[in-house]
């Protein structure tokens, strides 16, 4: 079996599909964490856990949501006791959707926004799901950089950097705080930088898990269609195809890397 650690099943892009691909991921041995990136999706997807067998949901606000949202901290402190909640985000901080004339503001406010979620994960022992996107003309691991500033004025490390882009030098600061990273269908593609290639065939059979970010970035022979959490297999196949492993062990291991991770029974 596999734990797609990261899809965002309460998307519009789903509709009311959600319960198909579920289906489809259930034939498939295939578990999940649905996540949401605002209270209306964090809602959705408590709800998509709570009717599906093998779904379970993490609640949370995306960095990009700063502006036009309030984060209701009551409210999702309460749904973070709910026994098929594993984590909080997606939160984190996202250097490319930026209003330049603004940018100041809103990377305070991202600040902000990640501490509120580290604190309700702390609070309740769960781990943090993290986003991080370089900008548009910086050098590659700013956000990163920036990420790990947060996190270390916070000071809680239970946490996975989820879609991880960065170089090798990043994933070990990384690692060296005790953070998890996940891999998306991008290591997949012809195109795969070298530096995720080094990443993916470096990092300890320990500290990573795989995801799909559906419905982003489906892996090859998908890709440029819409990804669903059953098609996690590939991306975790372009893993093991990288790392020169057994498709199985390699498999076995994420899965409970991931069962470890969020405390899935």
């Amino acid at each position: 079996m596999l734990i797609d650690t990261h899809c965002h099943l309460s998307f519009n892009a789903f509709d009311d599909d959600w319960k198909n691909a579920v289906k489809r991921a259930q034939k498939k041995d295939v578990q999940m964490v649905c996540v949401g990136a605002a209270r209306a999706t964090s809602e959705k997807s408590v709800t998509i856990a709570e009717e599906s067998d093998g779904v379970f949901a993490s609640i949370g606000m995306h960095p990009t949501h700063v502006l036009d949202e309030e984060f209701d901290v009551a409210w999702f402190s309460k749904q973070a006791r709910n026994p098929k909640v594993v984590a909080i985000g997606e939160t984190g901080v996202d250097h490319y959707h930026l209003d330049e004339a603004r940018k100041g503001e809103i990377l305070a406010k991202q600040d902000v926004l990640l501490k509120q979620h580290l604190q309700i994960a702390k609070e309740n022992n769960l781990p943090v799901i993290l986003h991080t996107r370089d900008g548009k003309t910086e050098s590659t691991g700013e956000a990163y950089n920036h990420l790990i500033r947060v996190l270390k004025e916070f000071g809680y490390y239970k946490g996975v950097v989820h879609c991880f882009g960065g170089d090798w030098e990043t994933a070990q600061q990384l690692l060296d705080l005790g953070l998890m990273i996940s891999f998306t269908g991008i290591v997949t593609f012809k195109n795969a930088s070298e530096s995720l290639r080094e990443v993916v065939k470096n990092v300890p059979a320990d500290r990573f898990m795989v995801e799909t970010d559906a419905p982003y970035l489906a892996p090859e022979p998908f890709r440029g269609k819409q990804n669903e959490p059953s098609y996690v297999e590939h991306v975790a196949r372009g893993i093991a195809l990288i790392r020169g492993e057994d498709y199985d062990t390699l498999a076995s291991q994420t899965t409970k890397n991931a069962r470890t991770f969020f405390n899935l029974s």
